[in-house]
């Protein structure tokens, strides 16, 4: 239904445009003019509706056009008939329209296969973009699939005896090496490198540590959430109706980093921003507060921390 209303549509305009070019030059004539259909003037104004018909629109708006405009000049051109060969008076009255008609069909052939060459183009264009939307898709699936698949080895149960030498490693680790090792371990523990860990510093909660798959901004944790996990200290979980608001562009996860001691404190904050569904199960708080309870001492202990280079509340 689309098409044949557009059809119409551009018909209608062709149609309105081409009367008002007739009816403004019949005016033109009549008003300013010898009344006599341009006899006197050369080229004819009449070859303007054709000509910007037929480069415009085509060929049969370009031959509808020479209709029109051939109408108009046999009913008021000023051609004398009584002129001495008759010959002579049909060809002078058949001349103007007989250009106009080849004209017409000249133009528009010209205009018709160029609007082809182009509906061609972009159909091909338009194929092209769908193809290659469908290869970005194609790439972002297995981008994604690879990443889970490496995800997966690292995290699966034969890695418990790697685990265990970066464990080994850990203490005499300095600098980046040290960036790795811990992001490995929480990976494996969290079977996520989607994450990032807090650090409390100067009443706010400043990024110190990113897993590979994390793309969150560098920015402090809001700080409805940081006191919150204050004055809870316990497990934040986006599961939780009322802990949805808190958790809101910020992750699926907030493990509190609590320093035992005398008085608990709050050190830290481990945020997983995405988690695998299979391990959202009863067992996940346990194992989360293991996590916490190993990974506060290297937050809380400025020099182990000092290798992390954490931001600084100015540079934010």
């Amino acid at each position: 239904m689309a098409r044949p209303r557009a059809t119409l549509r551009r018909a209608v305009r062709i149609g309105v445009e081409l009367l008002v070019m007739i009816v403004l030059l019949l005016v033109i004539d009549r008003l300013w003019g010898g009344q006599d259909g341009f006899v006197g003037f050369q080229p004819n104004p009449y070859w303007l509706p054709v000509l910007v018909m037929a480069v415009t629109y085509g060929s049969w708006a370009g031959l509808a056009a020479a209709g029109a405009a051939t109408l108009a000049w046999l009913a008021t051109n000023g051609v004398d008939a009584n002129r001495g060969d008759y010959f002579d008076y049909m060809f002078a009255i058949s001349l103007p329209p007989l250009l106009w008609y080849t004209a017409a069909v000249i133009l528009g052939e010209a205009t018709d296969s160029r609007k082809r060459s182009i509906r061609r183009l972009t159909m091909g264009k338009q194929v092209a973009k769908r193809n290659m939307d469908r290869l970005i898709d194609a790439f972002h699936k297995l981008a994604q699939n690879n990443r889970v698949l490496q995800l997966r080895i690292a995290t699966e149960d034969r890695t418990v005896s790697e685990a265990l030498a970066l464990a080994a490693r850990l203490p005499h680790a300095t600098g980046l090496e040290r960036q790795g090792i811990l992001r490995a371990m929480v990976t494996m523990a969290c079977h996520s490198d989607n994450f990032t860990c807090y650090r409390l510093q100067s009443g706010r909660a400043w990024p110190v540590l990113f897993g590979d798959g994390c793309h969150q901004q560098q920015r402090p944790l809001p700080d409805a959430l940081s006191a919150a996990l204050r004055e809870r200290r316990t497990i934040i979980h986006a599961a939780i109706p009322a802990d949805r608001p808190l958790l809101s562009d910020v992750g699926l996860l907030a493990i509190p980093l609590v320093a035992r001691g005398e008085e608990p404190r709050l050190e830290g904050v481990l945020i997983l921003h995405h988690l695998p569904f299979a391990t959202l199960g009863p067992h996940l708080n346990a194992d989360m507060a293991a996590l916490a309870g190993w990974l506060v001492s290297h937050v809380s202990d400025n020099s182990l921390l000092g290798d992390l280079a954490p931001l600084r509340e100015q540079s934010v």
